[in-house]
C-alpha cells in the first residue's frame, strides 16, 4: 500500500473575460455611465480582454493499494481553494464593472471546494470459494466494487436589490449586519444561515459583501456494483447489479440567495439524482 502527498498550484493571468465600461459609480445613474455622458448610450458595452487572473492552491494525497489478495483500493483527499474573478476563462462577465469596485469580484470561485475524498474499490467475496454444494455455487466468485464520494459544498453571494443603489452595469450584493449562524435547516420553514445576518442596501451606495461569501450544503454520495463471471463456451457472460447513490441521500442545491425574496436562506430543492438501480447481462468474446 502507499501513500502521497503533494502540493499542486497554479497561477493564471491575463485570463480573458468581459467588462462593461459603461457601468456607473454607486448613486449615479446614468448620468455616472461613461458611454450615456458621451452618447446617450445605456446599453452594456463589453470590452473583451485579457485582464482577468486566478490562483489554485492544494494539498492532496493519494492512498493506492494494488490489487491483491482480491482486494484493491484507490483514495484520494484534496484540501484546496481555487480563487478568481469570474469562473470562465474567455466568455464570462464580472459582477461589478465600475472602477470603484472591481475588487469585489475577487473571491472562491463557484466551483471551488475546500475538501473533496473519494475511495474507489474492488473486493472479490470470499463465500463459497471451498464448498461444492448447491448454496457455495451461488455464492461463490461474485465481486464488490464501488466509489465513495464526499465534499464540501459551493459558495454562493448574497445577492440584494439595486434600487437604492442606483448603479447601472453592476450586480449588487447585500449587507452583513450580524453573525451569518450557520443552522443547517432544510425545507421552508427551517433557513440554511440565519437570514437576519443579511439586510438589503437602503442607500446609494454598494453591499459590504463581495462573490461568494458563504458555503451551501455538501455532498457525499456511494455508488456500488456487484457482479460475477461465468465461463461460457470460450465466452464470458457477466452479470451486473449496479445502484448508483445507493443509500439515496438527497444532494441539496445552495439556498435562496437574495435577501429581498420569500424564502431568503431557505432550500427547498435538491438534484435530480436520486437512486437509480440497474441490472445487466454482458457477453464478452
Amino acid at each position: 500500500m502507499g501513500l502521497a502527498t503533494s502540493y499542486v498550484g497554479t497561477m493564471t493571468t491575463h485570463q480573458l473575460g468581459y467588462l462593461n465600461i459603461n457601468a456607473a459609480g454607486a448613486g449615479e445613474g446614468w448620468r455616472g455611465a461613461p458611454l450615456f455622458q458621451k452618447f446617450g448610450r445605456t446599453a452594456t458595452t463589453r470590452r473583451f480582454d485579457g485582464w482577468l487572473s486566478s490562483n489554485y492552491h492544494s494539498l492532496q494525497v493519494a492512498l493506492n493499494k494494488p490489487f491483491s489478495k482480491g482486494f484493491f483500493v484507490k483514495g484520494a483527499y484534496t484540501w484546496s481553494k481555487a480563487m478568481n474573478r469570474a469562473d470562465d476563462d474567455g466568455w464570462d462577465s464580472v459582477t461589478w464593472n465600475h472602477p470603484s469596485v472591481l475588487s469585489k469580484n475577487y473571491g472562491p470561485a463557484t466551483y471551488d471546494r475546500t475538501h473533496i475524498f473519494q475511495l474507489g474499490f474492488v473486493a472479490e467475496l470470499p463465500f463459497g470459494r471451498d464448498g461444492s454444494g448447491v448454496l457455495d455455487t451461488i455464492v461463490k466468485d461474485w465481486a464488490l466494487n464501488g466509489v465513495v464520494s464526499a465534499f464540501t459544498g459551493p459558495p454562493v453571494t448574497i445577492r440584494a436589490s439595486d434600487a437604492s443603489v442606483n448603479a447601472p452595469g453592476n450586480g449588487h450584493s447585500a449587507d452583513l449586519v450580524g453573525t451569518p449562524d450557520k443552522l443547517g435547516g432544510i425545507g421552508s420553514e427551517s433557513p440554511y444561515y440565519d437570514p437576519s445576518a443579511w439586510a438589503p442596501v437602503t442607500e446609494a451606495r454598494f453591499g459590504n459583501t463581495g462573490r461568494n461569501t458563504v458555503r451551501g450544503p455538501g455532498w457525499w454520495n456511494i455508488d456500488l456494483g456487484l457482479f460475477r463471471r461465468f465461463p461460457i463456451a470460450g465466452a464470458t457472460l457477466e452479470a451486473r447489479f449496479e445502484a448508483f447513490n445507493l443509500t439515496n441521500t438527497p444532494h441539496f442545491n445552495n439556498p435562496e440567495n437574495w435577501v429581498s425574496r420569500p424564502g431568503f436562506m431557505t432550500i427547498t430543492s435538491a438534484q435530480p439524482d436520486e437512486r437509480q438501480i440497474r441490472l445487466g447481462l454482458r457477453v464478452s468474446f
